[in-house]
């Protein structure tokens, strides 16, 4: 792995999480295996002890920050850990960190209303599996939501430092290499990828004359085309190569236009098809079977 790499990008692991509102409830879970003669571990009853309802906006906010950190980040580790290309940290960093306030401002509005409102509504929501104690303080509750960013350096084989032999440590580095290597790879052949599934779902819009498409379709070929040149961490002429080919085929193209345009479309859907097969060659040549 080139030292140039450790300059283009960083690693990230984002660590995110909210209260659920489960509570097992042991009586229930008694009277339900004994009511049908099951062994007792056999099931076990979570009560909700606040309607879904409640929750809703806080589970919107912490997949918006999900959905943005995976956008824009690349595979890097099996435990979470992310790829960020530095050349895109700069615009990722503010929005992300609007979210992020958005996610915080809607677990307070939680703290400090609904869930005082749901604690009044949960003797008649709950009935006889209504306790008191299930429910905490809000201020305990605060730290259950939570979205962390940890931000670190890419580990090289240079930074070992455990004192073994020499023939262990050129082991050891030459590992350390090869799975840095092998994970680039696979943050690469995620880019292209994207690509291909952007272009692909557009191209099986078009081969098919009845085929009805959202707007959507047409507005992910132009987002992709601006989240390429980021992610493209190596500066991989042939990933700009395709993008081009993909601008200079599909981009710029409305939806309302290739709707009312059937000549048009089938022009769109053989030009797609094209950059289709020159995407699968050089996929194939990194490795991907995809």
């Amino acid at each position: 792995m080139s030292h140039a790499l450790i300059e283009r990008a960083m690693v990230m692991n984002l660590s995110i999480g909210i209260w659920q509102g489960y509570r097992l409830d042991r009586d229930a879970s008694a009277k339900v295996t004994t009511d049908a003669g099951a062994a007792s571990d056999a099931a076990r009853v979570n009560k909700h002890l606040i309607p879904k309802a409640a929750l809703a906006p806080i589970v919107t906010a912490q997949n918006a920050i999900r959905a943005h950190f995976y956008t824009n980040t690349l595979p890097w580790r099996d435990n979470g850990d992310r790829l960020m290309p530095r050349k895109m940290f700069e615009t990722f960093i503010p929005k992300h960190e609007q979210l992020v306030q958005a996610f915080k401002d809607e677990v307070e509005l939680f703290l400090a209303e609904k869930y005082l409102a749901a604690i009044e509504q949960a003797g008649f929501r709950m009935g006889a599996m209504f306790k008191r104690e299930d429910y905490p303080p809000a201020s305990e509750l605060r730290r259950k939501f939570y979205a962390d960013l940890e931000i670190d350096a890419i580990t090289t084989a240079n930074d070992f430092r455990v004192q073994i032999d020499q023939a262990h440590v050129d082991k050891v580095k030459a590992a350390m290499t090869a799975n840095a290597e092998a994970r680039l790879q696979t943050a690469m052949i995620d880019v292209w990828k994207r690509m291909a599934d952007a272009v692909g779902h557009f191209q099986a819009k078009m081969s098919d004359p009845k085929a009805v498409f959202r707007d959507s379709t047409v507005k992910n070929i132009g987002e992709m085309l601006d989240l390429i040149p980021g992610l493209n961490v190596l500066d991989d002429p042939q990933i700009e190569q395709v993008r081009g080919m993909i601008m200079t085929a599909i981009g710029g193209k409305e939806a309302k236009e290739i709707r009312e345009d059937a000549a048009l479309r089938g022009q769109l859907a053989g030009d797609a098809a094209k950059i289709m097969d020159v995407m699968g060659g050089f996929m194939k040549a990194y490795g991907s079977n995809t």
